[in-house]
């Protein structure tokens, strides 16, 4: 087996830790319904706009457009409207997450609002949220600083038992830690109201294949590793690669298994907000 370069693995690791700041992997189902609603709303504005020179004032103007969403469950309204702007904001009716979203002319279109902006509309709760946000930050960075003490761990033992066959340890255990990177986040953020996201779905599915990779390969390091002083170190190697392995896939195959069905089943779904009264 061709030996691999450990800073290209290293960048590996650092990106994929990196990338739950980046990417919004885990979408609470209420936050992505309240940002379909909105933009919704913005596809009918234009429709308004196009038929009467102006922007919608509020919901009941546009109630001939059959604007679909569940008003128990999402705050849609338009706060301001002219000839040429209009402001829109929606949010979950009872925010678990502390995000807002906006629809400004002045402001560049949609956007979803800062933390300043945000505390004038999630009021009683607020404080609460972002308590348990934090608590999941101190979690993500402690798992992340675990992530790089075991790829450190692991560069150290390659450069220590550095060989064409120790490759047969060593590259299973690299496989192994982004999954468990993974693993350890959707312990830490999945929950009932989490949706399954295609690309949350390709993560799964991407470490859980990894995982079996490196288990394969695990197994045929035990008749492929080199014999000498070498060999009872790169066998642990290998049963800490193989347990890893087996918890990265116990735990993602539990959590898309567990919550691989649409949040509240038949109670968020998009459904005709009830008639307003006249």
């Amino acid at each position: 087996m061709k030996s691999f370069h450990p800073i290209r693995v290293l960048c590996l690791i650092l990106v994929l830790i990196l990338a739950p700041g980046c990417v919004k992997i885990f979408e609470n189902n209420h936050d992505l319904q309240a940002q379909k609603a909105l933009k919704d709303l913005m596809a009918i504005q234009e429709q308004f706009y196009q038929k009467n020179q102006r922007y919608a004032k509020n919901l009941v103007e546009v109630e001939d457009y059959k604007l679909e969403y569940h008003s128990g469950i999402v705050y849609l309204e338009i706060e301001s409207a002219g000839k040429n702007k209009y402001r829109a904001i929606a949010l979950p009716a009872e925010s678990t997450t502390a995000r807002v979203f906006a629809y400004d002319t002045e402001q560049g279109g949609f956007y979803e609002m800062g933390e300043e902006e945000v505390a004038s509309y999630v009021l009683g709760a607020l404080n609460h949220i972002r308590n348990e946000q934090q608590q999941k930050r101190v979690v993500d960075i402690v798992s992340g600083l675990l992530m790089v003490i075991l790829a450190a761990m692991g560069f150290k033992l390659h450069a220590l038992y550095k060989g064409p066959k120790s490759a047969w340890a060593m590259v299973p255990y690299f496989l192994a830690i982004p999954p468990l990177i993974m693993s350890v986040a959707a312990l830490n953020h999945m929950n009932r109201d989490i949706m399954m996201t295609p690309l949350l779905q390709t993560l799964i599915f991407g470490s859980i294949g990894l995982s079996v990779l490196a288990m394969v390969m695990n197994v045929m390091s035990f008749t492929k590793l080199p014999p000498g002083d070498n060999r009872p170190a790169l066998i642990g190697v290998a049963m800490c690669t193989l347990m890893i392995a087996v918890f990265n896939i116990v735990v993602l195959a539990n959590t898309y298994i567990k919550y691989s069905e649409p949040p509240g089943r038949g109670d968020t779904y998009f459904i005709p907000a009830p008639p307003r009264p006249r």
